[in-house]
């Protein structure tokens, strides 16, 4: 079984304004007084779950980030980058990398689809979390998503509705709600069961 964890680091930067920018969007900064940018600190948390480090990971991005993936990430392989023609959404990028890492690593492989500008506090939890996606993913040939119980109502994010019980620890989806308004946000926190 091979994991190949790609990292969405396209974006045009306007959800973080003034901050990040269209040249330098959120995942390019360094946020928490630290010493990585968002997309330096996620190849860091996925680079112990790849045999191969950073050569094993592959990264998707537009053409106007090329130069800023190459000065932030100088270590990664330049095959490993993989430059959108032409902006368009995340399917697209997912799609892009999933049929180049398919004909590159073959079809039984195990693709994780991972943001780049996403801030995770517990990298160990993380990891261990991952870990079991490969592992659910891998015994029952399934699309395995990550999701975290909300603490506050927020219209900025998606919700996911749990379903059955499918393994230990994992369930089933039962739907996906996009940005849903404040109202609907906080039925789903008091309600429970969404993620």
């Amino acid at each position: 079984m091979t994991f190949v964890p790609v990292i969405l680091a396209g974006g045009s930067g306007e959800r973080f304004w003034p901050l990040s920018r269209r040249a330098k969007p959120k995942q390019f900064l360094t946020l928490d007084g630290g010493d990585f940018s968002l997309v330096q600190a996620t190849v860091d948390r996925l680079e112990p779950l790849v045999s191969d480090g950073i050569d094993g990971i592959h990264i998707v991005t537009g053409q106007m980030h090329r130069a800023l993936i190459l000065e932030q990430l100088p270590d990664l392989p330049l095959e490993n980058m993989i430059v959108e023609p032409e902006a368009k959404d995340t399917a697209a990028a997912v799609l892009l990398a999933t049929l180049r890492i398919a004909k590159t690593h073959g079809e039984e492989t195990i693709i994780g689809i991972f943001p780049s500008d996403h801030r995770i506090g517990n990298a160990i939890a993380f990891q261990d979390s991952v870990n079991h996606a490969i592992q659910t993913a891998a015994a029952s040939d399934a699309i395995v998503t990550l999701g975290m119980t909300p603490q506050y109502a927020a219209i900025g994010y998606g919700y996911i509705e749990s379903g059955a019980p499918h393994s230990e620890g994992v369930q089933q989806v039962k739907r996906f709600v996009e940005k849903p308004d404040l109202e609907t946000a906080e039925t789903y926190l008091t309600r429970g069961g969404y993620h």
